[in-house]
């Protein structure tokens, strides 16, 4: 599917649709994983697959990351003058899309999490009592839409949908901002553009989530998620293997409302992403992603992580 050619065998077409699922696949998890509230990882649909043809897709995506360096703005602080002091999180991602034809797909994402949370309570006091939180639960699904008839070849599109308000948002031991869910229902909007350069392909991805309806009058900060990538597409056919390099870039605003953190939540951040797809063969891909941060400014002090690795499998009918 990253050949923008208006003509494809069949073969080439569920072949490149798995590529790119799977390339999609590696982008972070949705995530509100920040500990004073930023969002940081709030991507708008990780595991979506840009389409090709009809037929449908389903991936399996695991991430992981480990929020334990303290940061104010772009400088790193020491971890004693945060009262959160680390955030474990384990991102099992089910993503599902069905291109019902060369026009309209539709995307769906059913995220569970696995967190650890450790802050300290009575912060500034003498002795602060360190608390460790755990919760394992589904958080916040995401369903989309996808136009793709703006050219034969399918190489743009726009992308349409809402986040639901599922993940729990009342774990104890969770701050309202590092909780599964964000008791929100949001919009989300954008689109992306893909083309194919002499055994190179690339792409872009851009999409904005705003809250439109909220809970307990909390709301969480706007988010806007950028990606762009490219792909070596020639020693596929010898080893099956496909090196990818992605820029992940995300702003979000603060969060607002009740028993939210402003001061201390909303984030700028752009991370490196290498990764390799290996064909296993014509329906099924694996995949693995290495996160490194190459400019990350929070607003107050926050949590972040050293990298976030992320592994999948992709299958596809």
């Amino acid at each position: 599917m990253w050949s923008v050619k208006s003509v494809m065998t069949s073969g080439t077409l569920a072949r490149n649709f798995m590529i790119t699922l799977a390339v999609f696949a590696m982008m972070p998890d949705t995530a509100s994983a920040c500990a004073c509230g930023c969002g940081m990882f709030d991507v708008g649909m990780p595991g979506m697959a840009l389409p090709s043809s009809q037929g449908g897709s389903v991936n399996l995506q695991e991430t992981f990351l480990d929020q334990n360096i303290a940061e104010t703005g772009s400088s790193r602080i020491p971890l004693s003058q945060s009262a959160d002091q680390e955030i474990r999180t384990a991102f099992t991602n089910l993503n599902i899309q069905y291109q019902f034809n060369r026009d309209w797909g539709l995307l769906a994402m059913v995220p569970y999490w696995q967190r650890s949370f450790d802050t300290n309570v009575n912060f500034g006091n003498s002795p602060p009592h360190l608390v460790d939180s755990n919760v394992s639960t589904l958080s916040d699904i995401r369903v989309m839409g996808m136009y793709s008839g703006f050219s034969p070849d399918m190489a743009s599109g726009l992308l349409f949908g809402l986040k639901l308000p599922t993940g729990t948002y009342t774990a104890p031991g969770f701050d309202r901002d590092t909780e599964p869910g964000t008791g929100s229902t949001d919009v989300l909007i954008g689109g992306y553009e893909m083309g194919q350069e002499k055994g190179w392909g690339w792409f872009a991805q851009g999409i904005l989530r705003s809250a439109v309806s909220t809970s307990d009058r909390y709301r969480p900060g706007d988010s806007l998620q950028l990606v762009a990538g490219m792909h070596y597409d020639a020693w596929q056919h010898t080893t099956h293997l496909i090196p990818t390099l992605m820029l992940n870039g995300t702003i979000r605003q603060a969060d607002s409302g009740l028993n939210s953190d402003p001061i201390n939540s909303g984030l700028k951040s752009v991370y490196l992403t290498p990764g390799v797809l290996w064909q296993i063969d014509h329906a099924w891909q694996a995949n693995v992603n290495l996160y490194v941060p190459l400019y990350q400014y929070v607003n107050g002090v926050q949590l972040i992580p050293q990298q976030i690795v992320s592994a999948g499998i992709t299958f596809g009918f």
